[in-house]
């Protein structure tokens, strides 16, 4: 009798821990990626993702994606801003936020 309460126990402890990091995986996907949370944030330009570097860009007369700001993360590198002309790149050690982004990137978007 006791093996059947253990064996009920561990059951039981499985579906509490299975149900818990579905939660958890639920609250993480509504919370959506990067590009998704970039997306929100600039919802007049368009956004690419390439090579890990994330641009907001505008589209131009000929239907081409004009580069206004390139997003970097470079873990050796501290926040760093630099212009190219018209374009700025923005390269940033961690996941900056994306108050600190509109901050950064404000004087470079139209």
């Amino acid at each position: 009798m006791e093996k059947y309460l253990v064996v009920i126990a561990v059951v039981a402890a499985l579906i509490v821990l299975i149900a818990y990091t579905q939660i958890n995986a639920d609250s993480n996907s509504k919370q959506g990626t990067f590009l998704g949370k970039l997306k929100s944030t600039f919802p007049q330009y368009m956004i690419i993702e390439k090579f890990g570097s994330y641009m907001i860009c505008e589209i131009n007369h000929r239907n081409e994606p004009e580069e206004l700001v390139i997003i970097r993360f470079d873990e050796n590198q501290k926040k760093n801003i630099r212009t190219f002309g018209r374009r700025v790149t923005l390269t940033y050690p961690k996941q900056p936020s994306m108050g600190e982004i509109k901050k950064d990137a404000a004087p470079y978007l139209k």
